[in-house]
């Protein structure tokens, strides 16, 4: 009887002691939305080559400014400053503005904002900036105004290195 309670015992520590995975493990790393400073485009097209592209200084989105990425309609929910910046159109002139999705400032796509009204075809990944639903959600999208026959682009909206970073911050839907 002695040593069964002596082995209960030292199973309840051992289970009180395990703490599962996703608990307590977290990202160092960042993921950021930069505008670019420079870049070339394809010849034809607006494909970015990204051994050109140039980030500004300061991120345009930050990481804490990320609230939740839905990888299944590849949708960013930001938080209210950026929002509000991407929809000053007038004054921001964010229409056909260049970005690229960054972690640790290495680029992982590079893409346009690229506003609804716009009737010009984009054949690279898109952000509609405005945000006529007021929800602070910023959809990526292959082209515009959707994926159309002869576009080529090579989708990184779901890098297992972004997903990843975004699950274990519990910013992943």
């Amino acid at each position: 009887m002695k040593n069964f309670v002596l082995l209960l015992i030292l199973c309840c520590l051992q289970l009180s002691s395990c703490k599962k995975e996703n608990d307590t493990e977290k990202s160092d790393r960042k993921i950021e939305l930069y505008l670019l400073k420079s870049f070339t485009k394809a010849a034809n097209g607006y494909a970015i080559n990204i051994n050109s592209v140039v980030l500004n200084d300061t991120a345009l989105i930050k990481y804490e400014d990320i609230q939740w990425y839905d990888s299944v309609n590849y949708t960013f929910k930001i938080s209210d400053k950026p929002a509000i910046w991407l929809n000053d159109v007038q004054h921001n002139q964010t229409h056909e503005r260049a970005f690229a999705i960054t972690i640790e400032k290495r680029i992982i796509y590079t893409g346009y904002f690229w506003a609804g009204f716009s009737s010009a075809i984009c054949d690279w990944i898109v952000i509609d900036p405005l945000n006529y639903s007021g929800k602070n959600e910023l959809t990526v999208n292959l082209g515009y105004p959707g994926l159309m026959p002869g576009m080529n682009i090579t989708d990184k909206r779901n890098d297992k290195e972004l997903l990843e970073i975004l699950r274990l911050d519990k910013k992943l839907k």
